[in-house]
């Protein structure tokens, strides 16, 4: 069996990744560089069952063989663990300015459990970092448009809309509050919105509530989903007022 380091995850979510882990070892015995689990189960928001588990592959390369081997693992997706991320180390080198948001993100938060951590020591350069911020606030904000369109304002659509915009306003929070402090923000969700609160003076409370909904099958009226909407909406729309003047 290979030698896996798990101590840094949740006891439950450990018990569910190491048979993936030893399968993707075995898989890729002639390829693989790493496994890192990045993602929920190391920034304390991790709920067993409900919560998905991340990782990211570096193998030697990356082709369609590599990709089919993945699809045989597939059934672990009933584990709630998801496909992994699969890079290159030429990769990862070639895309810091590219993908500077996702890639401070994994240097925040991640854990090598097998080989070499590719990740702990990345240069983050810090202008297409901001550039990167307010690009992907705009997107949001055009694609929360389009979404409420196509959503004909069934309030069941609103709220699938918000989940699915939900997770990738973490990343942009710690990545404007790391510009603004130059320092490793908050990992946990209720404490970037805190930060981010305080460092923004805007009022996040929407994604908070949004957030403590997922698993819920408790369901609301159109008016209430509605006014989850043009709450996040403003709040995706100042977000990228305050990311246009964030100083670099």
């Amino acid at each position: 069996m290979p030698e896996l380091d798990l101590v840094a995850l949740p006891q439950e979510a450990a018990a569910v990744f190491r048979p993936f882990a030893e399968e993707l070892v075995k898989r890729f015995s002639t390829q693989i560089l790493s496994i890192t689990v990045i993602g929920s189960c190391l920034t304390g928001d991790y709920i067993f069952g409900v919560s998905d588990i991340n990782s990211l592959l570096v193998l030697t390369k990356t082709d369609v063989p590599e990709l089919d081997t993945l699809i045989s693992l597939s059934h672990f997706k009933k584990k709630r663990i998801r496909s992994p991320f699969i890079m290159t180390e030429d990769y990862i080198s070639r895309s810091l300015e590219v993908f500077p948001i996702e890639f401070l993100d994994i240097k925040l938060i991640h854990k090598t459990v097998y080989g070499r951590d590719f990740f702990e020591n990345l240069s983050i350069n810090n202008a297409p970092l901001r550039i990167q911020c307010e690009r992907d606030l705009k997107g949001k904000l055009i694609h929360l448009q389009r979404g409420y369109v196509a959503c004909e304002g069934k309030p069941k659509k609103l709220k699938a809309l918000l989940f699915e915009a939900l997770p990738g306003y973490f990343p942009l929070l710690r990545s404007m509050l790391y510009l603004v402090h130059d320092q490793e923000p908050p990992a946990r969700k209720t404490d970037v919105l805190a930060k981010a609160e305080e460092e923004f003076h805007l009022p996040l409370t929407a994604l908070g509530e949004i957030a403590a909904l997922k698993g819920s099958r408790v369901s609301h009226d159109r008016n209430h989903m509605l006014n989850l909407f043009r709450e996040v909406s403003r709040i995706t729309y100042e977000l990228s007022v305050a990311a246009d003047a964030l100083v670099v």
